[in-house]
C-alpha cells in the first residue's frame, strides 16, 4: 500500500480533545514539561486545545508551528491565542517576529494514523519529519483510537513518535523499529 492509497483510507477525523486530556492528564499525574511544541488543531484533526491551554494557564513555555514555504517549519513561541493568525494553507500560525526555540522538552505531533512502530500518516507535506530530524526530547502522536493501527507504509526520511496517545490508551512506542 502506498502513502497516497493510506491516506485515503484514513481521512482526517476530529476526537473532542479526548488524546490531548489524556497527555495533560498525565503530566499532572508524573509532572508538567519544561517546554512543549504543539499544533494549532484544525476541526479535522486531533484537538489541541487542552494541550495549550494547559500551557497557557500554567506559564509554561509554548512553541507552534510556522510554515515558512518549501517545506521548511520552525517552532515559534507564543503566551496566548492571541497572537495567532492564520497563515500558509489557512492554519493558524504565530508571527513571523514570534522568538524561534530550537529544542523543546516535549514535541506533539499530528497525524491521520499512526502505527505500533511511532510511525505516522501526516498530509504528504514532510513538514514534520524535516523539523523532527535531529531534535531529541519527548516525541507525542495524538491519535483517534480508530487510527492506531499496527503498520503504515513509511519511507527512510519518516520519523517515529516515542508515545502515541488517544482518547482511551497511552502508548511507548517502537521507536526506531526496523524500517
Amino acid at each position: 500500500m502506498t502513502k497516497r492509497e493510506a491516506r485515503a483510507l484514513y481521512p482526517a477525523l476530529p476526537d473532542g480533545g479526548a488524546a490531548a486530556s489524556r497527555l495533560v492528564k498525565a503530566w499532572e499525574e508524573d509532572g508538567e514539561p519544561d517546554s512543549v511544541f504543539c499544533y494549532v488543531s484544525e476541526p479535522e484533526e486531533c484537538a489541541t486545545e487542552p494541550v495549550l491551554r494547559y500551557c497557557f494557564e500554567r506559564g509554561i513555555p509554548l512553541a507552534v508551528p510556522l510554515c515558512e514555504g518549501s517545506a521548511v517549519m520552525t517552532a515559534r513561541l507564543i503566551r496566548s491565542y492571541k497572537e495567532l493568525r492564520r497563515g500558509a494553507f489557512g492554519l493558524w500560525e504565530p508571527p513571523e517576529d514570534a522568538p524561534v526555540t530550537e529544542q523543546p522538552a516535549w514535541v506533539v505531533v499530528p497525524g491521520l494514523a499512526f502505527d505500533r512502530n511511532g510511525f505516522r500518516l501526516g498530509r504528504g507535506g514532510g513538514y514534520y519529519d524535516r523539523w523532527l530530524a535531529g531534535k531529541t526530547g519527548r516525541f507525542v502522536g495524538l491519535c483517534h483510537p480508530g487510527r492506531f493501527v499496527e503498520g503504515l507504509p513509511r519511507d527512510d526520511w519518516d520519523m517515529p513518535v516515542d508515545t502515541v496517545i488517544t482518547g482511551v490508551e497511552i502508548c511507548r512506542t517502537i521507536k526506531n523499529a526496523p524500517r
